[in-house]
């Protein structure tokens, strides 16, 4: 949850940085650089190569102009004015950072090779690592949602889990696998905005891998009745034909019994899953 809240984290780092004995001069204190004789502190020599002139840095001074005799030379930096320091740098991770975004550090570069410029920038990229729980895409979250059966069919509430806790979230009766709920706002804050994005539900149905007689009992009669199978009772099948015959306000009783019946085991056996 760092990268969605945002985060303070602290970086080692190694940066070029002046030789603070010798001030970046290269040379011990109280002695002085020496104009090179070559370039006369030009730092840029020019050679003839096959009838044409060629200006390259300076061999005798490696380009600076100056040099420094071996006896005069810095004991920390060996002469060059530079060296590399370690240091432990603060950095802040703004809230919604993804990977691939770079996080700017004003003045904690290096120093220029030459010369007494202020150092330069340090960028670092930011590498975010993938959830146990859900998945990103930019500013949106998805969740995979399990969903009972007896609750895709009845409808009910269930406990989401989202980036700023659990919430409940209402099933609406007759639910698909698939099927994919919004949850406006849930998603992560955008960087430099005020915005949030949203959070997705796919839907699992979980269907039982088990089942007692009862709750067999019970499926079987559902089928029948919604894909018009002839139960597997027969003597049940003749009793429910006489009794409809008797009139069309009984049968008409008879099938709001039925369903209310179903409704009723099944609540019971959502419950019963639940527990």
């Amino acid at each position: 949850m760092e990268a969605v809240n945002g985060v303070q984290k602290t970086i080692t780092i190694t940066p070029v940085v002046h030789c603070e004995p010798c001030g970046g001069q290269g040379a011990k204190k109280g002695a002085k650089r020496k104009t090179c004789r070559t370039c006369r502190g030009t730092g840029q020599a020019m050679f003839k190569m096959g009838g044409f002139h060629v200006q390259q840095p300076c061999p005798e001074c490696s380009g600076e102009g100056s040099s420094i005799s071996s006896k005069d030379k810095c004991s920390a930096c060996q002469g060059r004015g530079r060296v590399r320091e370690r240091k432990t740098v603060p950095i802040d991770i703004p809230a919604g950072c993804d990977s691939g975004m770079r996080v700017k550090i004003s003045d904690m570069g290096d120093v220029p090779a030459d010369g007494h410029g202020p150092a330069g920038d340090l960028y670092v990229k930011v590498r975010v690592l993938p959830s146990k729980t859900f998945r990103r895409k930019g500013s949106d979250i998805y969740y995979d949602l399990q969903v009972p059966l007896t609750t895709a069919i009845l409808g009910g509430t269930l406990r989401v889990p989202t980036v700023d806790g659990d919430v409940e979230v209402n099933i609406k009766p007759g639910v698909q696998p698939g099927d994919e709920l919004r949850l406006r706002t849930k998603g992560v804050r955008k960087v430099n905005s005020t915005g949030r994005g949203d959070q997705y539900l796919n839907l699992n149905v979980k269907l039982p891998t088990e089942l007692t007689s009862k709750q067999r009992e019970l499926v079987e009669q559902l089928d029948a009745e919604l894909t018009g199978k002839p139960r597997s009772d027969p003597a049940k099948e003749s009793t429910e034909s006489t009794e409809s015959t008797d009139g069309s306000e009984q049968g008409t009783k008879e099938k709001d019994g039925f369903f209310s019946r179903i409704k009723k085991d099944f609540e019971n056996f959502k419950k019963h899953d639940d527990k």
